[in-house]
């Protein structure tokens, strides 16, 4: 018996992945050297303590405790396998992203009396899967969100909505004459330009607000907890003074101005597509409009009118 612990012991040394064995009740009761430096405890501390203890788990994302494999292991006499990421807390604190794994040891008779707990440092995979949901969310030139992480706020905030007396907006804002921009002072000053125009939107608005670039020179933007038409018409203004700022770039003064199209939920539509269909249109038609002007949609179908044939009612802040 203790040769076959002394084998067992030099094999799990030898094992890349950390490993750990308890008993028939979850204390532990042989460690490797993978385990130690992942876990921070060494083996002679960790001897007959739950395994919980040591092996600390916690959910990603949340931070809640996550059960231990190892209990459901040995009491459904089963291999348990984590498929997707953990925490592991350290003795000094540290959180390293794991995966897990639990395999019952059986007895002669077949029922488990012990546990081996596998698991291995997964934290540059998840450091990778996490910069590919950013990537896939949010623009690679400015940063923001992209599309499909505005349309996901979009439908969040029209539930919201739904559930207060607030309204919600869909601002699009283009740039005019962007390809000049491009022609005159090449492709990097229009990509810094989109930077800069990008930071400008961002700052007019709120923490609870969002910028988003749907590509090119096209941005939209989500503003919830709308009270005001007058507001709403405030921020505009205030978008269209911010844009047609002079910017400063690698020498160069550049001028743009922006056409602005605006839709209200549940005031003009109430579906996410629709209402980024009717400010889309808006924007477009004070394009043609002559441009550096702003209107709002009419209800759906009816086509786009000016921002004083609409009325919210009050003047509270957006």
């Amino acid at each position: 018996m203790q040769s076959s612990q002394n084998l067992l012991r030099v094999t799990l040394q030898s094992v890349r992945d950390a490993v750990v064995t308890t008993d028939s009740v979850g204390r532990i009761q042989l460690m490797n050297r993978a385990a130690e430096d992942l876990t921070g405890w060494t083996e002679p501390e960790s001897l007959n303590r739950p395994v919980e203890d040591v092996v600390n788990l916690r959910e990603y994302g949340t931070d809640n405790p996550h059960p231990n494999p190892a209990y459901a292991a040995l009491s459904e006499a089963r291999k348990v396998e984590h498929t997707r990421d953990v925490l592991l807390v350290g003795k000094d604190g540290r959180r390293v992203g794991v995966r897990v794994s639990a395999t019952p040891i059986d007895d002669e008779a077949g029922r488990p009396e012990g546990c081996l707990l596998v698991f291995f440092d997964a934290s540059e995979a998840l450091r990778l899967a996490e910069r590919i949901s950013y990537l896939a969310q949010h623009d690679s030139l400015t940063g923001l969100p992209n599309r499909i992480l505005f349309v996901d706020r979009l439908e969040q905030g029209i539930r919201l909505s739904d559930r207060t007396t607030d309204q919600l907006a869909v601002i699009f804002v283009d740039l005019d004459h962007f390809d000049q921009v491009n022609r005159s002072f090449g492709t990097h000053v229009a990509d810094q330009l989109l930077k800069l125009v990008a930071y400008r939107l961002a700052e007019a608005l709120r923490e609870s607000d969002t910028v988003c670039r749907l590509g090119a020179d096209e941005f939209v933007l989500l503003v919830p907890g709308v009270k005001s038409i007058m507001n709403l018409e405030t921020l505009a203004d205030k978008l269209l003074r911010e844009i047609s700022t002079p910017f400063t770039i690698d020498d160069h003064v550049v001028s743009v101005t922006c056409s602005i199209g605006i839709s209200v939920y549940p005031l003009h539509a109430s579906e996410a597509g629709t209402l980024m269909r009717l400010a889309d249109g808006s924007m477009h038609k004070a394009k043609e409009g002559g441009r550096n002007r702003y209107l709002f949609a009419a209800h759906d179908s009816e086509g786009p009118v000016p921002v004083r044939r609409v009325a919210l009612g009050g003047s509270r802040e957006r």
